[in-house]
C-alpha cells in the first residue's frame, strides 16, 4: 500500500464504511462515509500512505484530531473519533455539505462586504474560542474555511495547530521551522520565532483582504518571493480594488495585517468585538444576520462590487451558450438532456432571515433552480441581489434547454442604462447560436458604438465573436 494511489471506498474502518473519495490534501484523503453505529454520514481523514511510515506525520495527523476534538463550537468542524485500523490511520469528523472559501472565491470573485462580515464574524469567533483553549492555528487560509449549503463558516484542518497544555507550548514542528501556506503567513511564521493568537490574527486579515479584493494583497511566482513581500512590502491600499468597502473595514484590516504583532488587536475577542462593532457602525444593526440584508449606500449599479462579482455568473451564461451551439470555440457540446438540474424534483429550500443569506444558499446550491428564485424573490429584496439571481436564473434556463427564458434574462438587463452593452452582447451571442449572422453583427454594431465596459467574461466571448463574424456590416 506505501506509496500507491489506492481508492479505499466500500472498505469498513471499525464502524465507518467509506463511500467515495471525496478529495485529497496534503497528508490525507478524505471519504464520504457511513457512520453504521449511528447512520449518520461522516467525513473520514484518512493518512496518505507514503506518510504512515515517518512518524513525524502520524502524530501530526493524530495532533490534529487533540486540537479539533477538545473544541466545541458551531463554527468548528466537530472531530468524532481518531482511529487506527490495519496500519490505516484515520480521523472521523463531521460531514460539512458545501464548499470551501477558496472554491467560492474561484467562482465568485470578490465578497460583498456584507457577506463577507457575516462570514467573518463566524470565523473569529471560532478562532476565538480556539485561542481561549490555548491553541494557534497557524494556517487559516481560504481553503481551511468550509461554507455549508446554509451560508455558515466552519473552520477545519488543525493539523498544524500549536497548542499550550498546561503552560507548556506543545509543537510538532522543529525549531525555526515554518508551517502554512506562504499567501497567508504572518511575517513572524515566515521567520520561525514564536507565535500566539495575534499569527492567526494576521492570516485572518489577509484573507479578509482577499475576500474583498479577490486576490492576496501579496503574490509572487514561489513561495519565498511571497513570504519575502510578507516580511518587507506594505500591502495594496484595498481601496484600489474595492471603492465600496467603508473605510471601518479597510482600516480594521490594515490593522490585522501589520508587520508587527504589537501592532494588532491583542486577540481574537479584541477582533470579534470591533467585526461586531463595524457592523453596527457601518451598517445600523447589533446583528449581522439582520445588518447584511440593509442596501448599499450608494446606488448598486455604481459599485464595483457587483461588476467584479456578477461576471462569473454572466460569463457562464455566455460560455455554455458558445458550448451548446457546436460553434467550434474549443469547447464540447455538452448533453442538454443529462444536464437536468435539481431544480426538477429540488427540494424544499430554506426561508433564510435575510437576503444576503438567501444569495449566499443559492450560491452555495448554484445549480438548483429554486434556490437562485427563492434568493431573486425574496421580500424586500435589493436590485443588485435580483440582477445576481437572474444572471445565474439565465445559465440554468440554457442548460436545461430553455433559450427563450435565457434571451429574456438578457433583455431584461438591457433595461438598465450601466448594464445595456451587457444585455446586447448576450442577444448577439444567442443571435449567433440561432443562426441569425446578420442580427449578431447588428447588436455588436450596438454594443461597440456604446464604447461601454463588460463583464470581464462578456467581453471575452464577445472579442471572440467578433474575430469568428468580423466587423459589422
Amino acid at each position: 500500500m506505501e506509496g500507491e494511489a489506492v481508492d479505499l471506498s466500500n472498505m469498513m474502518l471499525g464502524e465507518f464504511r467509506l463511500l467515495r473519495k471525496l478529495g485529497t490534501g496534503g497528508m490525507a484523503e478524505v471519504y464520504l462515509a457511513e457512520q453504521t453505529t449511528l447512520r449518520r454520514q461522516v467525513a473520514v481523514k484518512i493518512l496518505r500512505p507514503e506518510f504512515v511510515t515517518v512518524e513525524q506525520y502520524v502524530k501530526r495527523f493524530r495532533h490534529e484530531a487533540a486540537a479539533a476534538g477538545s473544541l466545541n463550537h458551531p463554527n468548528i468542524v466537530q472531530v468524532y473519533m481518531v482511529g487506527e485500523h490495519n496500519g490505516i490511520n484515520y480521523i472521523a469528523q463531521e460531514y460539512v455539505q458545501g464548499r470551501t472559501l477558496k472554491s467560492y472565491l474561484k467562482r465568485k470573485g470578490p465578497i460583498e462586504f456584507k457577506i463577507a462580515l457575516h462570514i467573518l464574524r463566524q470565523v473569529a469567533s471560532a478562532l476565538q474560542v480556539a485561542s481561549d483553549n490555548g491553541i494557534v492555528h497557524r494556517d487559516i487560509k481560504p481553503e481551511n474555511i468550509l461554507l455549508t449549503n446554509k451560508g455558515e463558516a466552519k473552520v477545519a484542518d488543525f493539523g498544524l495547530a500549536q497548542l499550550t497544555l498546561q503552560g507548556e507550548r506543545i509543537s510538532l514542528t522543529q525549531s525555526g521551522m515554518t508551517m502554512g501556506t506562504p499567501l497567508y503567513m504572518s511575517p513572524e511564521q515566515v521567520n520561525g520565532l514564536p507565535l500566539d493568537a495575534r499569527s492567526d490574527i494576521y492570516s485572518f486579515g489577509i484573507m479578509a483582504w482577499h475576500m474583498l479584493a479577490g486576490r492576496p494583497p501579496f503574490t509572487g511566482e514561489s513561495a519565498v518571493a511571497v513570504a519575502v513581500k510578507h516580511l518587507n512590502e506594505k500591502p495594496p491600499q484595498l481601496s484600489d480594488f474595492r471603492g465600496d468597502v467603508p473605510a471601518p473595514l479597510r482600516d480594521f484590516i490594515k490593522r490585522l495585517i501589520q508587520k508587527k504583532k504589537e501592532d494588532r488587536p491583542a486577540d481574537f475577542n479584541a477582533v470579534l468585538n470591533e467585526i461586531k462593532q463595524i457592523i453596527r457602525v457601518v451598517v445600523g444593526k447589533e446583528d449581522s444576520t439582520v445588518a447584511i440584508n440593509l442596501p448599499p449606500k450608494r446606488p448598486w449599479i455604481f459599485d464595483r462590487s457587483l461588476r467584479q462579482q456578477g461576471p462569473w455568473l454572466v460569463g457562464a451564461c455566455l460560455l455554455v451558450l458558445a458550448a451548446s451551439a457546436s460553434i467550434g470555440w474549443g469547447m464540447r457540446t455538452p448533453d442538454l438532456n443529462s444536464s437536468r438540474l435539481q431544480s426538477i424534483g429540488s427540494p424544499k429550500v430554506p426561508k433564510l432571515p435575510t437576503a444576503a443569506m438567501q444569495l449566499l444558499y443559492a450560491e452555495t446550491n448554484p445549480q438548483d433552480e429554486a434556490a437562485w428564485i427563492a434568493a431573486k424573490e425574496f421580500p424586500g429584496n435589493t436590485l443588485e441581489y435580483k440582477a445576481r439571481a437572474q444572471m445565474a436564473l439565465a445559465l440554468i434556463y440554457l442548460r436545461t434547454n430553455r433559450r427563450p427564458l435565457a434571451e429574456a434574462t438578457f433583455r431584461e438587463l438591457e433595461l438598465d442604462p450601466k448594464l445595456k452593452a451587457d444585455g446586447l452582447a448576450g442577444q448577439a451571442l444567442l443571435a449567433h447560436l440561432k443562426g441569425d449572422d446578420a442580427d449578431a453583427r447588428r447588436l455588436m454594431n450596438q454594443v461597440d458604438s456604446m464604447k461601454a465596459r463588460l463583464f470581464p467574461e462578456v467581453d471575452s466571448a464577445y472579442k471572440d465573436l467578433h474575430q469568428r463574424l468580423g466587423p459589422a456590416k
